[in-house]
């Protein structure tokens, strides 16, 4: 018999998530692999039928900036943008069921897992049809990739204009 691609669409979304300190944001995002796997495995849990293929970790809120001589302290965060591919529109968990399962997943992983998710936005398509079967990956690029080079060849330009 023959059998048919499964066209599966490429979505993302990404979760802040609150840690204690900057040493448990650093903890995290310097196991790269561990703490990958412990963030797609939570996020998995609470979306049935999705396949994480991309997990970025970042830490946030942990820079000290002067502003006019006073300290602007943010709170320590981990930041983890997701791209996952389903073949249907899965609803992103919602923060507390996420929560729960990422504090099991990064306890067990030996991590820093007193983690409060504050955010996580709803899934959205990157425009492209994924199929399995080896047919076509459709990938979304942002304009915003070429303005640094454009902007670099008008200056260059500009330059040689005023000589």
């Amino acid at each position: 018999g023959t059998t048919a691609a499964t066209t599966k669409n490429t979505y993302t979304t990404s979760a802040t998530v609150q840690v204690k300190s900057c040493a448990d944001a650093d903890n995290i995002v310097n196991n790269g692999t561990k703490a990958a796997e412990a963030f797609e495995k939570a996020l998995q849990d609470g979306m049935k039928g999705v396949t994480v293929t991309q997990t970025t970790l970042a830490k946030v809120g942990c820079n000290r900036r002067l502003t006019d001589d006073i300290r602007r302290l943010s709170t320590p965060a981990v930041k983890a943008d997701f791209t996952y591919e389903s073949t249907t529109a899965v609803a992103v968990p919602d923060k507390s069921t996420f929560q729960a399962s990422l504090k099991t997943k990064l306890s067990g992983a030996g991590l820093p897992s007193d983690v409060t998710v504050t955010e996580i936005t709803p899934g959205k398509t990157t425009g492209g049809p994924t199929t399995t079967g080896g047919i076509t990956k459709v990938q979304e690029v942002s304009a915003a990739v070429g303005a640094p080079a454009t902007f670099f060849s008008v200056a260059i330009l500009s330059v040689g204009m005023s000589w």
